[in-house]
């Protein structure tokens, strides 16, 4: 069996003994400690949190939602968005024009305090506002909004704004696009419009000249001549003839402009289908979220935890 080392016991107790000596010395600085931490607990600003919970929709396309008669699954107005349209929402929240909204909004410079001379007031203030706002994506695949604050009321405001700028934001990301689709597609229209309405003239045109309708009436022709043939009524045969000579001289383009005027207007029900998505997606006032929890203002505040500022304070000094 192993016996007690005598050194060992001979140093734990020179430690009790130095410990012992110096207890006063310890007591003080544990109670420095105490009390600095309390001081500190109470001197130091104590903020606020206000949270917004918001699950992104799944479509932002009022056209394919609503007037498209082939929409899937992806293209209800209602359904939730996944994890890649969380992924989205998260980026646009990090924006810069959310963050300079908001912090011209609430003037967060001021708020922060924030020189406004200082040279790198940009930084700062983005620094800022990144350790009192943060964005973060949840396990239920929604996506969080926590706002810290002096004010509760602020706080709140904060958060619920950040949520409402999204659209906005989204909304005039979308829009110069948006025009421009509408301008293309409106100016595409009206050239096939003019250029219809030519050919709908030449239609016209031909049809003065006895062009009704090139395949029936080169069938009933044919049938009328060779009736006249086998009569052997001459009068009958030069008078068909002389109309099928008609026919036969402006039929091939009757039948091409037909033909034409058929597959173009069938193109222009097309175009202006698209037209009607367009406008549809340029007007739009669909949210791009479902906010499930709207930002309150809390009546308890998140920081400092005062114990624990205590706590660490107390230890670290011994």
């Amino acid at each position: 069996m192993t016996g007690t080392d005598p050194r060992s016991n001979l140093d734990s107790f020179d430690l009790v003994l130095f410990l012992w000596a110096r207890r006063k010395l310890i007591l003080g600085v544990t109670l420095f400690g105490l009390v600095a931490g309390v001081v500190a607990a109470f001197v130091i600003r104590p903020l606020y949190m206000s949270e917004v919970i918001m699950f992104p929709a799944i479509t932002n396309s009022a056209s394919k939602a609503l007037l498209n008669e082939q929409s899937t699954g992806r293209d209800d107005i209602l359904a939730l968005g996944d994890e890649e349209d969380s992924e989205q929402l998260l980026q646009m929240l990090h924006s810069d024009a959310i963050r300079d909204r908001i912090s011209e909004k609430y003037d967060l410079m001021q708020v922060y305090r924030i020189k406004p001379d200082s040279r790198h007031r940009r930084t700062e203030l983005r620094e800022a506002f990144d350790d009192h706002i943060k964005f973060e994506y949840t396990k239920f695949s929604s996506v969080r909004v926590e706002v810290l604050d002096e004010d509760p009321e602020r706080a709140a405001n904060i958060a619920n704004d950040i949520a409402a700028q999204l659209d906005s934001v989204w909304k005039d990301m979308a829009h110069e696009r948006a025009e421009k689709g509408v301008e293309l597609v409106r100016q595409r229209v009206a050239e096939l419009e003019e250029q219809i309405g030519i050919w709908d003239d030449s239609l016209r045109v031909l049809r003065r000249l006895g062009v009704q309708d090139y395949h029936s009436q080169a069938e009933r022709y044919n049938e009328y001549l060779g009736a006249a043939i086998v009569k052997g009524d001459q009068r009958a045969i030069k008078a068909f003839e002389d109309r099928f000579a008609v026919l036969a001289e402006y039929g091939g383009a009757y039948v091409t402009i037909q033909d034409r005027l058929y597959s173009e207007t069938k193109r222009l029900s097309m175009l202006r289908m698209k037209l009607e998505q367009a406008e549809a997606d340029l007007q739009s006032e669909l949210p791009h979220k479902f906010v499930v929890d709207r930002a309150q203002p809390s009546d308890k505040k998140a920081y400092p935890v005062r114990w624990l500022v205590v706590a660490v304070s107390t230890v670290a000094a011994l």
